[in-house]
């Protein structure tokens, strides 16, 4: 799961600052997925890549396990046939 020419031109325009933003609406719980899309333009196939590279494999799986089960209000991206819909579950 490598990073595209373009995804990593997009990540290098990033100043450090909004990078920091990026990991930090990731992480909070009442940060929506659109709202970051909205934000970064980042879709969350992207934002996952991100954090990989970021993070480690380690610590990027525990994200991805914490977010799986998460139970929370907070808006998932939902992938239907190339959709991004905003599920409140």
């Amino acid at each position: 799961m490598g990073l595209s020419k373009s995804l990593k031109l997009r990540i290098a325009e990033l100043s450090s600052k909004d990078m920091k933003n990026l990991l930090k609406m990731v992480f909070e719980d009442k940060v929506s997925y659109l709202d970051i899309k909205k934000k970064f333009d980042f879709t969350l196939g992207e934002i996952e890549k991100i954090l990989l590279k970021e993070l480690g494999e380690k610590r990027f799986k525990r994200w991805k396990i914490r977010q799986e089960r998460r139970s929370t209000h907070k808006g998932r991206l939902v992938k239907r046939t190339g959709a991004i819909k905003n599920v409140n579950l």
